[in-house]
């Protein structure tokens, strides 16, 4: 009988020592697993990036911004800009809508990339509604310098002829700075030494002027968009977007 009962009892205390092993090769394994998980919510949370809105639709004055069904803006006016609204990158859809209502008229689906600041502009008409999706360059221009990009979203101009000039210029006696931007078209950055400028959108291939911005200040460090649009009861209006600064 105790030849029999020493295996019983061998087998019993070998069995604690087993589950004692596997658990300290367990333990490592856990604590990574559990690093992995932490570490990669982080990086989720911490994949942020900025957009905003700009209501260039002609015939809405107020706009409801909706962002993957959570409305995100309110009465956003003609010509005006929601400023800058955080989310986490990856791929979003946005609504566009009177506001007020729940009649959506332009649907966007935008890939934000991580770190990267966005401008989306609804324009044209409800009817006929567009949209442009702009990548923002917000790094730094060089010292002493101010960015400007041009944006032509005016449906009655067609493509457009822009000078950037120094207020008061006869734009008869210079070149444009940009020819032929189109309709719904955006220009590259432009390095500007800081000063007052006067921005102006003629017809393309005339001098025939469709908007002119009076003068305007760029200081040392500022990055601006500048907007050419329909005005609500005819002829042209424009906005400047303060990207930075």
């Amino acid at each position: 009988m105790s030849f029999c009962a020493s295996p019983l009892i061998l087998q019993s205390a070998v069995i604690p020592l087993r589950r004692k092993s596997l658990t300290g090769h367990l333990k490592p394994i856990l604590w990574c697993l559990l690093g992995v998980v932490v570490f990669a919510d982080g990086c989720s949370q911490g994949s942020k990036t900025r957009f905003r809105l700009v209501n260039a639709v002609v015939d809405e004055s107020d706009l409801s911004i909706v962002e993957d069904g959570n409305n995100v803006s309110n009465n956003l006016a003609y010509a005006t800009s929601t400023g800058y609204l955080s989310a986490h990158a990856g791929s979003h859809q946005i609504q566009i809508e009177p506001s007020g209502t729940s009649n959506v008229f332009l649907t966007q689906t935008v890939n934000f990339s991580s770190g990267t600041d966005t401008t989306i502009l609804p324009f044209n008409f409800s009817s006929s509604p567009e949209s442009l999706v702009l990548v923002d360059d917000n790094s730094a221009p060089p010292s002493g310098d101010a960015k400007l990009r041009l944006i032509n979203v005016a449906p009655s101009s067609g493509p457009t002829d822009v000078y950037v000039v120094a207020p008061g210029t006869d734009i008869n006696t210079v070149s444009p700075t940009i020819t032929n931007l189109a309709f719904g078209a955006a220009s590259s950055y432009q390095n500007l030494t800081a000063a007052n400028y006067e921005i102006i959108y003629a017809f393309a291939g005339q001098k025939s002027i469709a908007i002119d911005s009076g003068s305007l200040s760029l200081s040392s460090g500022q990055i601006r968009s500048f907007v050419g649009l329909n005005g609500q009861s005819g002829g042209f209006t424009d906005v400047l977007l303060p990207d930075v600064n």
